[in-house]
């Protein structure tokens, strides 16, 4: 089977809630069934991180992914194309990825 791209947003979906400064950036709270999905997904797909997140929160973001050990390729602070989403506002649900 052909490697799909997900696009999967971080605020409200990998994290419990939304974080627009640096600080909330660090200290969100994981959704660690999200994170085991996504991770498990990687193994055979491609992953981008997109958020809509201001630009100078990047660092902060990936020390973000880091700690909490998302796998992941990209990371895009815009939407793109892709064969899957998952974001707090679309239809897929992280148990159905």
């Amino acid at each position: 089977m052909k490697p799909k791209v997900y696009s999967i947003d971080i605020d409200g979906s990998l994290t419990k809630s939304s974080a627009w400064n640096e600080q909330e950036c660090l200290d969100a709270e994981p959704r660690l069934d999200a994170i085991e999905r996504v991770n498990e997904l990687a193994l055979l797909n491609f992953i981008v991180i997109h958020t809509a997140r201001r630009h100078e929160l990047y660092l902060p973001t990936i020390i973000w992914l880091s700690k909490h050990n998302v796998r992941f390729h990209a990371v895009s602070f815009a939407k793109m194309p892709c064969d899957i989403i998952f974001d707090l506002d679309a239809v897929n649900e992280v148990n159905k990825l």
